[in-house]
């Protein structure tokens, strides 16, 4: 592969010069893949007749039908692709790398595919290979917020794949080896005169099959062209005392050598690798930039290939279902034309019998009518003619339905699609295993295309890689997503310092040295396994090492459970097994952590014995002062009591002189009153005796008086 050797000294037309031959040049090698590949996204857009037998069909007004079945098929083989995305890990290989910042690697990579959404950006690429025979992802930078400086890298989409033309002298299947490319993306032209000033040019003229001239300038908008080059620079590289590998623009100063202690042990001369990118218009480099990757970051995914004599061919699964799928549009089309003719029965009648009925007759075969009126003819005999018979349709060619069933069987051989569950005979019973290992064989049929998107993916891993110590270069509270997809937050880049010196110690989750590998984890995602590991949990729960599974990894058991509150579940039962407490995020490995927790536990237990033998003997000495209290609180309680005796006898003799002093004086006083009372009571009645006689007397006189009265009246 060729590369340019130090053209920092080119000009910026000879930069556009050179961009305009390499682009010629992509366009002559790939000119037949892309017009293929047209008609493939056509053709499974739906557009599967050939224009000459559409437009005579059309013309005739026969059906001409399509019966889509290959866009079917290739949702099969994008959708299953969906379904199990591969995914981007690091493992740590050395110069510094640990397991830890591995891990926060690729949750920061996860990170980088969910703010960015990756997801369409791999769908995008998966379609276009699958269908056309090849798509592209690309990497790029953007702010993580408007007033912020620190930024994230983007995985970006390419709708359209036919606008990238990458360098055709690449052999590698994810194009790590391209020296050079071309992007072409539209601006409006308002837009274009308020970034760049005046309107230079309509663009290029020589475009390729499906990025026509049509689309690279209207009145409303213009292409641009990004063109992407490797430069390699002849440098010298220094292997220093301390292990380091520098350039010349990247060695410390003399003095700073000196006094350090630093001495160049070896050199070398190497080719350097620059990535230049640049934008440009029809006539003029608008913009340019040093990108600070060693990689091109777009990144093909490709369908198949095939290399015919050193022409590479590619293509996706479309292009082999053409035929198959014609050949069954047109069974399909003549069965239905055929049947189509079939209720058109004709009719039977003597000449002369519709005239005067002609558009009533005419219409018979395809409006309901109620009567069909006739005129009678009489026959040479002198007879009338029978009326009017409608003939029985002719049968349906049995082969019809046969040739379609085999167009169908091909289509599906074709496709890759063996052993489909429509293909059973009728009232056929077929296992789940037997299933399971159809689907077996169909996704081996297809499994080049997820195995292509893994290798691209491993170099979207890499580019990712090499651009992070760039990107993610200071400390900063990173977001890094986890293999289950919960977010959390990690510190990156943070200093370990000697409190005592000062000294940087070492610099925990280096984002900015290390080597990492990059692996693609395929397969079922995290949720599928989860739910795979929980149904062999349980299943392992009613073994013999069911109790044992239980008492050591019960809380495990219940978080791959997926109900409510299983985690709080877990977060109890984790309580009482130690080793539920691991910190897989901590630098000190899972056994030294058990050892120290069991340490842990064995001082947490001397020091609970020792609190208990303490409280122990302070339960003692504290029994043996309560006993001595005691004594000394009943002998004083004793004294006390016979001190109370003693004073309560005498206040009860007190108590009983003045009680009968005051009895004899009461009863002195109770006599003298009564014997007052008495008398009181003699005189009262002997006074009320004499008023009672008195008003007697007078009464009686009174009465004397009236009885005298009536005896005077009574003689006169």
């Amino acid at each position: 592969m060729a590369y340019d050797l130090d053209e920092s000294a080119k000009t910026e037309q000879d930069i556009i010069v050179e961009c305009q031959e390499r682009f010629r040049l992509a366009v002559a090698a790939e000119t037949e893949n892309r017009k293929a590949a047209l008609e493939d996204i056509r053709f499974a857009n739906g557009e599967q007749w050939p224009d000459e037998i559409l437009n005579g069909r059309m013309a005739d007004e026969r059906p001409c039908l399509t019966i889509n079945i290959s866009d079917a098929m290739r949702r099969r083989v994008t959708n299953a692709l969906r379904e199990n995305r591969p995914r981007i890990k690091y493992h740590p290989v050395g110069n510094g790398a640990d397991v830890q910042t591995a891990r926060v690697r690729t949750g920061l990579v996860r990170h980088i595919e969910e703010r960015s959404n990756a997801e369409y950006a791999y769908d995008c690429a998966v379609e276009s290979a699958v269908t056309g025979g090849w798509g592209y992802l690309r990497v790029g930078t953007e702010y993580v917020d408007e007033r912020s400086f620190d930024q994230d890298l983007m995985i970006e989409s390419i709708r359209n794949p036919f606008t990238v033309y990458l360098d055709p002298a690449s052999r590698m299947p994810d194009g790590s080896d391209a020296s050079w490319a071309v992007v072409s993306d539209m601006i409006r032209r308002d837009e274009y005169r308020q970034k760049y000033g005046h309107v230079d040019g309509d663009g290029w003229r020589q475009m390729g099959d499906g990025d026509s001239n049509a689309d690279w300038a209207n009145k409303e908008e213009l292409r641009l062209a990004e063109y992407w080059r490797i430069v390699r620079r002849e440098e010298t590289l220094y292997l220093l005392s301390d292990g380091s590998a520098k350039f010349a623009d990247e060695m410390p100063k003399k003095d700073v050598m000196e006094a350090v202690g630093l001495q160049i042990v070896r050199e070398r001369s190497v080719l350097r690798k620059r990535v230049e990118w640049h934008l440009l218009s029809a006539t003029r480099i608008l913009d340019s930039r040093d990108w600070p990757g060693k990689w091109i970051p777009i990144i093909p995914v490709y369908g198949r290939e095939c290399d015919i004599n050193g022409k590479v061919v590619r293509k996706g699964m479309i292009r082999d279902l053409r035929d198959p799928a014609r050949m069954y549009n047109y069974a399909q089309t003549a069965k239905t034309e055929a049947y189509a003719l079939q209720p058109k029965a004709p009719w039977l009648m003597v000449a002369g019998q519709m005239e005067g009925h002609e558009a009533a007759w005419r219409d018979a075969n395809r409006k309901p009518i109620v009567a069909l009126p006739y005129t009678p003819v009489q026959l040479p005999d002198g007879s009338i003619a029978p009326p009017p018979e409608r003939q029985m349709p002719p049968q349906p060619n049995s082969g019809f339905a046969e040739w379609g069933e085999s167009t169908k069987s091909d289509f599906l051989a074709v496709a890759g699609m063996v052993g489909e569950p429509d293909q059973d005979a009728q009232g056929e019973v077929v296992s789940g295993v037997a299933l399971k290992r159809r689907q077996g064989m169909t996704d081996v049929a297809h499994f080049d295309y997820a195995d292509n998107l893994s290798r691209s993916l491993k170099h979207l891993g890499n580019v990712l890689s090499d651009l992070i110590p760039h990107i993610y270069d200071v400390p900063r509270m990173q977001r890094i997503i986890g293999d289950d997809g919960v977010p959390s937050m990690s510190q990156i880049n943070q200093k370990v310092v000697d409190p005592m010196t000062q000294a940087v110690i070492k610099v925990k989750n280096d984002m900015t040295g290390g080597a990492y590998d990059t692996v693609v984890d395929t397969g079922p995602g995290y949720q599928t396994k989860r739910e795979e590991a929980a149904d062999a949990m349980l299943q392992l729960l009613s073994t013999p090492l069911g109790e044992s599974v239980a008492a050591n990894a019960g809380d495990v058991v219940i978080r791959s459970l997926d109900f409510p509150e299983s985690e709080t579940i877990a977060d109890r039962i984790a309580a009482t097994i130690p080793a539920a407490n691991i910190d897989k995020d901590s630098d000190i490995p899972p056994k030294a952590q058990m050892m120290i927790k069991s340490l842990q536990g064995q001082l947490q237990q001397m020091q609970q014995q020792s609190m208990a033998l303490e409280l122990e003997l302070k339960a003692k000495h504290g029994l043996e002062q309560m006993r001595q209290q005691g004594e000394t609180q009943r002998l004083m309680l004793k004294e006390r009591s016979a001190n109370q005796r003693k004073d309560m006898e005498l206040q009860v003799r007190r108590e009983d002189v003045l009680t009968k002093a005051h009895t004899a004086m009461h009863d002195t006083h109770v006599k003298a009153v009564t014997a007052h009372d008495v008398a009181e009571i003699n005189v009262s009645g002997k006074i009320l005796d004499t008023h009672v006689a008195q008003k007697y007397n007078i009464e009686a006189t009174k009465e004397s008086l009236r009885d005298a009265d009536k005896a005077a009246h009574a003689t006169e």
